[in-house]
């Protein structure tokens, strides 16, 4: 077998058709270190430009994406993380980064530096659904067509649900109508993972994911996973108190499959914890937002003793 050089390597990645980036994990900004031809072209920036600089820059002001979040908690557990991001180039126009970032450890099993592989997912979107042609419409994301399916469970990927309650809550806005969120949480997952192996713990996750989003019966509903057992879900028209129900009914359906928890200090069977959240959207709010209420409230469920809606 042929053993490629440093030099070989490193015309690899600069022959590589996608964007290429390395971070310093070690230093507190986490600064690039190196960038390829291809994270040039993708972000319009030299790499010189781009050398010593946080990649945050490239969200411009758009910081208050799910995707980021997302990235974020991967991130600080160690672990690899692909999410589809609103970068901006140099020039000042969008383009959808189809992200994924590994960690590189050294010898010692520490943390040294992350690679970024990026993509443009503008060949893979799609325009538009058709309707009004007014402002409101016409400034609506489009909808990335992939990746759209959680491959554990079936139900959506968190970037395509993000893209769906972007589009929904602009038709709110303009309506003046309520949208609900949800942050469920499977309870006491990892003692479950211990005590019956992570094959019995994903099909769990599969049960529960598809009765929670049986309790989402509306087309305009729409549930997604996380990762592990966490999960979010939206229904628009729902106001606090409507989505408080149905928050209460998903803890009440999920107990009824009686999938056997003997270690579970909360229950003998596996339940859930629902944080719901409501508004009618003002222009100062975002769908953003919207999200991180129904985690707080998820937060308040697990800390009144789980197994309920909050």
């Amino acid at each position: 077998m042929t053993v490629l050089d440093a030099d070989q390597y490193r015309l690899l990645i600069e022959a590589a058709p996608e964007g290429v980036a390395l971070v310093d994990a070690r230093q507190p900004e986490h600064p690039v270190v190196y960038v390829n031809a291809g994270f040039e072209t993708l972000t319009g920036y030299r790499a010189d430009e781009l050398i010593g600089r946080n990649l945050r820059f490239l969200q411009g002001e758009d910081r208050k994406q799910e995707a980021l979040r997302h990235l974020r908690e991967r991130l600080s557990r160690g672990e690899s993380c692909h999410v589809l991001l609103r970068n901006y180039r140099k020039d000042g126009s969008l383009f959808w980064n189809d992200l994924t970032v590994t960690p590189i450890r050294d010898g010692g099993g520490e943390i040294s530096h992350y690679a970024g592989y990026a993509r443009n997912a503008g060949d893979r979107l799609r325009p538009d659904l058709k309707g009004p042609a007014d402002a409101s419409q016409r400034a609506m994301p489009p909808i990335a067509a992939t990746p759209r399916d959680d491959r554990l469970t079936g139900l959506f990927t968190l970037p395509y649900l993000e893209e769906l309650l972007k589009r929904d809550w602009a038709v709110a806005q303009r309506e003046r109508r309520s949208i609900a969120a949800f942050a469920i949480d499977i309870d006491a997952l990892e003692l479950y993972n211990t005590t019956f192996g992570r094959a019995a713990g994903d099909s769990t996750i599969r049960r529960v994911a598809h009765c929670i989003s049986g309790c989402l019966r509306r087309a305009s509903d729409a549930c997604a996973r996380v990762d592990g057992g966490s999960l979010v879900a939206f229904a628009p028209g729902l106001n606090l108190e409507q989505g408080l129900y149905l928050g209460q009914l998903m803890a009440e359906r999920v107990r009824e499959l009686r999938i056997h928890h003997p270690r579970s200090t909360v229950l003998r069977y596996v339940s859930v914890s629902v944080g719901v959240s409501a508004l009618v959207p003002e222009n100062a709010d975002s769908s953003a937002e919207l999200l991180q209420r129904s985690r707080t409230q998820l937060a308040l469920a697990k800390k009144s003793g789980r197994n309920r809606a909050a």
